[in-house]
C-alpha cells in the first residue's frame, strides 16, 4: 500500500517549526558543554543545577523537534495518543502564553537592559523569539495532525453528563489561579513576567467559563480553550514549581500548587466529554 503523500504546506510548517528550535538548542549546547555563547558572565551556568535546567529545557526542545516530525509524516498516527497529546499539551501550556504574551515581552526587550545581566541582550531576543516562533508553527502542525486522526471531535456529538467532581474542582482551581496570578501581576517583577501573569489568569477563566458550559453545544471551540488554558495551568505551573523549590522561594507554591492539579482536573473531565464519531 502506497504512503500518503505529504502536502508541501505541512512540510513547509513543519521544518519551519524545527528552524526555530535550533537558536535556542544552539545555546543549550554551547552552554552544557562549557562553552560561553550569549553569556557576558560563564559562572552563570557553572553549577550542577544549571547543568541539569539547562539538559531539561534543550531536551523540551528536542522533544518538540521530534512532536513536528510526528505531526508531519504517517509514521507519527501510529504512536499512542498519550505519548503524542501529553507533550503538546505541556507545550501548548508554555509556548501560548508566550505567544499571546508577545505584544508586552517586545515592548520590554526595546527598553535599555540591565549590563548587570549575565546574559548578552541579544540571548532574550533569541529565546523568545524561537519560543513564539515554535508556539504558532508547532501548534500549526499539531492541528492539521489532529484533524486528520480525530476528525470527529469537530463532527461528532458530546456525550451526555455532567464535568463531575473533577470539572467542578478543575473549576475552582481555574479561579485560584487566576487570582493569584492577577495578584502577581501587580506586584513586583518585570513587564513581560506581570504580562504573563495577565494571560495565564486570562486562559484559567476562560477555560473555566468553556468546561462549565460545554454541553451547550459547540464543542471543539469549548475544548481548545479548555485545552489552552488547562495546559496553561499545567504547564506555567509545573514550572513555576521547579523553580520555586530550586530557588528556594516558597510564597508562590500553594497557588502553583494547585493550578497545577486544577489544570489536570480540567483537562480529565472535558476528554471524558469527547465526541463519537459521526
Amino acid at each position: 500500500m502506497a504512503t500518503p503523500k505529504i502536502s508541501s504546506s505541512r512540510l513547509i510548517v513543519c521544518y519551519a517549526a524545527i528552524l526555530g528550535t535550533l537558536p535556542y538548542l544552539t545555546l543549550k549546547a554551547s552552554w552544557v558543554t562549557g562553552g560561553s555563547l550569549g553569556l557576558r558572565d560563564p559562572s552563570f551556568v557553572d553549577s550542577d543545577l544549571m547543568l541539569f535546567a539547562n539538559l531539561l529545557t534543550g531536551g523540551m526542545d528536542v522533544v518538540a523537534v521530534v512532536l513536528a516530525l510526528a505531526f508531519t509524516y504517517s509514521w507519527g498516527r501510529r504512536i499512542p495518543a498519550p505519548l503524542v497529546l501529553f507533550p503538546i499539551w505541556i507545550g501548548t501550556g508554555l509556548l501560548a502564553p508566550i505567544v499571546l504574551n508577545l505584544p508586552v515581552i517586545v515592548a520590554d526587550l526595546t527598553k535599555t537592559q540591565l549590563t548587570e545581566m549575565p546574559l548578552e541582550n541579544w540571548v532574550w531576543a533569541v529565546v523568545y523569539g524561537g519560543f513564539a516562533w515554535q508556539g504558532v508553527l508547532l501548534l500549526t502542525a499539531f492541528v492539521l495532525y489532529a484533524r486528520d486522526r480525530w476528525w470527529f471531535v469537530v463532527t461528532g456529538t458530546v456525550r451526555s453528563g455532567t464535568i463531575g467532581v473533577a470539572g467542578g474542582l478543575g473549576i475552582a482551581a481555574a479561579l485560584v489561579t487566576a487570582i493569584g496570578h492577577t495578584t502577581w501581576a501587580f506586584g513586583s517583577g518585570g513587564l513581560s513576567a506581570r504580562g504573563q501573569d495577565i494571560v495565564i489568569a486570562l486562559l484559567g477563566v476562560l477555560a473555566a467559563i468553556a468546561l462549565a458550559t460545554v454541553s451547550r453545544g459547540w464543542f471543539w471551540p469549548r475544548l481548545v480553550l479548555v485545552w489552552t488554558g488547562a495546559g496553561a495551568m499545567a504547564g506555567s505551573g509545573a514550572w513555576g514549581l521547579f523553580g520555586a523549590f530550586t530557588m528556594g522561594s516558597a510564597g508562590h507554591v500553594p497557588v502553583l500548587a494547585v493550578q497545577v492539579i486544577g489544570g489536570v482536573l480540567m483537562m480529565t473531565a472535558v476528554l471524558r466529554r469527547l465526541p463519537h464519531a459521526a
